[in-house]
């Protein structure tokens, strides 16, 4: 599985509204600063995954973005997903003989896969938020 500048864009964008959460909705263009991310490529990013249903957004002086769910309830699944579309064994296609080396090779990498898809699945990105503050918090400074 390979995850593009898409799902990885998107999925710093998510967890960054997740991290500056609060009252009022966060702005695009202060997602983009913060994660050097394309401010042009961001706004197609944050509308499918409005789309999707995984933010909110919000028109005006104070408009922006927010999680139209709970950090907790939202998993890098969701997001990649809307962004990448199903997560696949895209190796080893084609196999037409059954016992083959191929076969056997692609059994492992379906295996690879659903495992990879289960981490996905499991993970929220609030659990994302916790370790980033976690490591944050522990940062040393030497002179």
């Amino acid at each position: 599985m390979r995850i593009s500048t898409k799902g990885e864009y998107g999925l710093l964008a998510v967890v960054d509204l997740a991290l500056n959460a609060g009252a009022s909705a966060v702005q695009a263009v202060e997602i983009a600063d913060r994660q050097s991310i394309p401010k042009q490529y961001l706004d197609q990013l944050l509308l499918l995954l409005r789309k999707a249903g995984l933010v909110e957004s919000s028109r005006g002086r104070q408009g922006g973005y927010k999680l139209a769910r709970p950090a907790d309830s939202i998993t890098l699944l969701d997001v990649i997903v809307a962004l990448e579309g199903p997560v696949k064994n895209f190796n080893f296609k084609g196999i037409r003989r059954q016992g083959s080396l191929r076969v056997i090779l692609k059994d492992v990498w379906d295996e690879l896969s659903e495992q990879s898809r289960a981490l996905l699945a499991e993970k929220t990105i609030e659990d994302i938020c916790r370790e980033f503050r976690g490591s944050s918090s522990a940062l040393m400074y030497n002179i």
